[in-house]
């Protein structure tokens, strides 16, 4: 038995009253706690505790000693539990929700090379534009877009991403660069929404301008598509149409007038105590993702 356990024995003593109480809640028996008060006795030559035939009770001395000693104990707990944790392999599935868009380009490799890392973890994806219910569909983790509302959720905000409007560079040649979102006017936008007419914010201010077009789709890839294709400006965040701009098919129109970035959060239900393999994902996914450039 090492000199912390001895400490231990010790402030079980105090906290509750007896020997034999201390005994039972360390699972040892009376003999041992016997022997080790008698050890940290010895060792220190002085007397720790007044008895009687009931009870015990601690000196001044070994109330100020055991004031010393309980922090140091608990930073012992600490750093061992961490250590065997460390050298625990993670196992079990975790479920993580996702944008579909978004889960597919970002969150589906990041998950794959943790699983890589991790070969006792398993995962399940579910990919929806739709909130859904963590706690009732017995989700671990959810990748968030945008600010979020009050809820019972917890939230660890990863980084942000950037909204631009871009145009095919034969659509700009012919019909003219943009110097203002009031140079809207004069070009065919691909809507999203109503069929007739869209609302488009710009900078910081919250200023807005309405939108026409001839061309309307529900779908994100379908808009980016035919913009490079040269129908007219379109409207995403600039990591669905990365790819197109760093090819030079789309060019980025009115950078200087873009909106607020829009947050990424990872969320996951408060109150409820995580496994290990989901707080290491988070802090795997929170990483890889804040290195994208957004």
């Amino acid at each position: 038995m090492t000199a912390g356990d001895d400490y231990e024995v010790l402030l079980a003593v105090i906290d509750h009253g007896s020997l034999t109480a201390a005994a039972r809640s360390l699972g040892r028996s009376l003999q041992a706690v016997s022997r080790s008060l008698a050890s940290i006795e010895q060792q220190l030559n002085v007397s720790l505790f007044t008895r009687t035939t009931r009870r015990v009770y601690p000196t001044a001395a070994c109330l100020a000693f055991a004031s010393r000693i309980r922090p140091a104990l608990r930073e012992i707990h600490s750093a061992r539990d961490e250590l065997i944790e460390q050298n625990v392999q993670l196992r079990g599935a975790i479920r993580i929700a996702a944008p579909s868009s978004f889960g597919v380009q970002y969150v589906v490799p990041s998950v794959t090379a943790f699983m890589g890392i991790h070969a006792g973890v398993s995962a399940e994806l579910l990919f929806s534009e739709k909130h859904v219910d963590l706690a009732g569909e017995g989700i671990d983790l959810a990748v968030r877009l945008g600010s979020l509302p009050d809820s019972n959720l917890r939230a660890r905000r990863v980084t942000e991403f950037r909204r631009v409007l871009f145009a095919a560079p034969e659509y700009l040649a012919a019909r003219g660069h943009l110097t203002d979102p009031s140079d809207l006017a004069k070009h065919e936008c691909i809507l999203r929404k109503d069929p007739l007419r869209e609302v488009w914010d710009f900078g910081a201010d919250g200023r807005s301008v309405e939108v026409h077009g001839r061309l309307r789709a529900n779908d994100a890839d379908a808009c980016n598509m035919a913009a490079a294709a040269g129908h007219g400006i379109a409207r995403a965040p600039l990591w669905q149409v990365r790819s197109l701009v760093d090819s030079g098919a789309v060019e980025v129109v009115l950078a200087e007038f873009e909106p607020k970035p829009v947050p990424v959060h990872l969320v996951w239900v408060a109150g409820r105590s995580l496994p290990r393999r989901v707080r290491a994902l988070i802090d795997f996914l929170a990483e890889r993702i804040a290195a994208q450039d957004l």
